[in-house]
């Protein structure tokens, strides 16, 4: 009878020792979803764009289009060329989707008269320019 009970008691914690387990291991977490771009973060990309263009840029306006596409527009220039530089981006890749970009050489009125005039303008006609002046 000693010997069923010592035996009882092996299987016993025996089988105790095989049932217990470490606990199951968690799920993996979700993916997690991108984060849509900030106003600041959007404007220093554009900023970067309009610079690598070549342009001297001032902020005009950034806004958000819906929930996919942030739109920033700047004042683009140069010494000769003046105009606007607008960009799209999406918002959670921070990829480029569209340029629009405008910017057209300053005009000057031509005078061979006053070739020194820093503003580039000339006392053409209609400007106070007198016939004895010819």
């Amino acid at each position: 009878m000693r010997l069923a009970l010592v035996i009882g008691c092996l299987l016993l914690a025996s089988g105790c020792v095989l049932h217990t387990r470490s606990p199951s291991p968690r799920p993996p977490p979700p993916p997690h979803r991108p984060v849509a771009m900030t106003y600041r973060e959007a404007v220093d990309l554009g900023f970067n764009q309009c610079r690598s263009r070549g342009y001297e840029c001032r902020l005009k306006d950034a806004d958000r289009k819906g929930r996919d596409v942030w739109r920033v527009k700047f004042h683009a220039s140069t010494r000769r060329a003046k105009g606007h530089l607008h960009l799209d981006f999406d918002a959670y890749s921070r990829s480029l989707l569209r340029v629009d970009e405008k910017v057209k050489a300053r005009r000057h009125d031509w005078d061979d008269d006053d070739d020194d005039d820093r503003r580039g303008r000339g006392r053409g006609k209609k400007k106070g320019h007198a016939r004895r002046d010819d």
